[in-house]
């Protein structure tokens, strides 16, 4: 996810042109042939009333104002469940450290070691549901045991899986008699808190944008992009309409270029949500709690071309 861009204007400018390359030469050499056909070869005949082509550009802006309306309301969703799985974690770590209680000082340790244990596991699943929004793989050895690991393998919701060895776990612990009843039930309460995370995720995750809202602002917009210096033409009467025309439409290009990437935050894309600095904080969080030493390092600030500093 990209935080921000190169202070440096220069830099900024730089970054924008060389990422829309393309796309900004598309637009000027429009520009450039109605430019050089109507105003320096007068071929009149293809001139186009402007008032047509102002009226394609508003129902561009419509679709526009739309669809990245929306786009916003998913990618703000999918944060919102990563904060509420943030803060579910915490009060899971807490939980672990407070619920489970011993008769003696040896079944103390043995419930330390537990808790570490279910501590890992629950950083397991983090990073499980973060390979499974983004369809990656990971190692998840650092967090399971041999034998949980083959109980998972060949499984296709991993995530689910390990939520289902954590309510093992909890059922044990409570059958130990570790765990008092009413506490049990709150723990388990905490975990299905996980399970409608996941989902809500998931949901975002598989739910496609309406096809037609894409096809057409993507049909309109590129009609519009090459109509429009034949319009300008019309009304401008010199090489002035060429900077202005391309001016206009990588306006409306780079409105339907942040609708595309907003709409999906578990791409890996510059608009992403990042998963994997919120899983590593929350891992640090709750090995902290548990005063471990094996707290990891924070993931650093990544920095791209021309400045650009981003997270993962």
């Amino acid at each position: 996810m990209i935080l921000h861009f190169s202070k440096n204007p220069l830099k900024q400018i730089s970054g924008i042109v060389f990422w829309n390359r393309y796309n900004i030469l598309f637009f000027g050499i429009c520009a450039g042939l109605a430019y050089t056909l109507i105003i320096q070869y007068k071929i009149d005949y293809l001139r186009l009333p402007a008032i047509p082509v102002s009226i394609l550009g508003g129902a561009l802006a419509i679709f526009l104002g739309f669809r990245n309306s929306s786009a916003y309301d998913r990618w703000w969703e999918a944060r919102k469940v990563w904060g509420a799985i943030v803060n579910n974690s915490r009060s899971f770590g807490l939980e672990l450290i407070t619920y489970p209680i011993g008769k003696d000082e040896n079944e103390e340790k043995e419930i330390d070691s537990w808790r570490l244990l279910a501590v890992k596991r629950h950083v397991g699943w983090l990073y499980a549901l973060n390979a499974h929004l983004r369809k990656k793989e990971v190692d998840l050895s650092p967090y399971l045991s041999d034998h949980e690991l083959e109980l998972i393998k060949g499984k296709k919701n991993i995530p689910v899986q390990i939520q289902v060895l954590q309510g093992n776990e909890m059922d044990r612990a409570f059958r130990k008699g570790w765990i008092e009843e009413f506490r049990f039930n709150a723990i388990i309460g905490t975990i299905k808190k996980f399970y409608d995370d996941q989902g809500k995720a998931e949901r975002i995750k598989n739910t496609i944008f309406p096809y037609y809202y894409n096809y057409f602002t993507s049909l309109i917009l590129w009609l519009f992009t090459m109509s429009l210096p034949f319009a300008l033409a019309t009304i401008m009467d010199n090489w002035i309409m060429i900077p202005v025309s391309m001016l206009i439409s990588f306006a409306f290009f780079i409105l339907n270029k942040a609708g595309v990437l907003t709409e999906t935050p578990f791409e890996g894309t510059a608009a992403d949500t990042p998963l994997s600095t919120i899983c590593r904080t929350i891992e640090i969080d709750m090995l902290e709690m548990l005063d471990s030493d094996e707290i990891p390092d924070v993931f650093p600030l990544t920095k791209g071309k021309f400045g650009v500093i981003s997270q993962s």
